[in-house]
């Protein structure tokens, strides 16, 4: 069975006061260059989840293979958006899920490519990449771990990441020279620097 990739888009951005699936990043919205790079990576199905904001991120990812999940309750978090998915995956029945948060435009598609090669090494939970030290993101989910993120009451209190914490002896961490894979763009300064240092690699 194949690994299922699933953007995760479906919060409220209000600290950066504007949907960030649309902020620009090197020419195209952060949702359409994740999307392309799972494209180049040939990772599907392919699920967005998107909240309150889909109507105006619905046309910007119209022209790509995409199945699109509405979880209107942004409060509930990535752990809401990543149960929404999972319901929608039912009858795929994926041997993982590739979690990609939609404010990691910047994650390198080597890095990702790093990713599935461990996952498809077989035997882990889940896989996480790591910079200086420090778990981040994307994450793959295995299959084994379906359940438990579908039922954990430790996650639903507080993310997907306690899930995590009950797996720690057994994830594969993979040590990656990315910085972004810990660098969430949340703020209207994270974003201005994540452009200023896009700019830089440019010019």
């Amino acid at each position: 069975m194949s690994l299922a990739a699933v953007v995760l888009a479906a919060g409220a951005s209000e600290r950066m006061g504007r949907p960030k699936a649309l902020l620009d990043f090197r020419g195209r919205p952060f949702v359409v260059r994740i999307l392309q790079a799972l494209e180049a990576l040939d990772v599907k199905p392919r699920l967005v989840v998107l909240g309150p904001d889909a109507p105006r991120i619905r046309p910007s990812i119209a022209a790509h293979e995409c199945v699109i999940v509405e979880h209107p309750d942004p409060a509930a978090g990535p752990i809401g958006s990543l149960r929404a998915a999972l319901t929608a995956l039912e009858t795929v029945r994926p041997t993982g899920i590739l979690a990609w948060p939609v404010d990691l435009p910047h994650v390198r598609v080597a890095t990702v490519e790093r990713l599935l090669e461990a996952h498809r090494r077989g035997g882990a939970p889940a896989v996480l990449p790591s910079f200086a030290g420090r778990r981040g993101q994307p994450v793959i989910w295995s299959q084994g771990l379906f359940t438990e993120v579908a039922t954990s009451k430790a996650a639903t209190q507080h993310g997907p990441w306690a899930v995590l914490v009950g797996h720690q002896v057994e994830l594969a961490t993979v040590p990656v020279d990315d910085p972004a894979v810990i660098d969430d763009v949340n703020t209207p300064e994270d974003y201005e620097r994540l452009v200023r240092d896009t700019n830089r690699d440019i010019y």
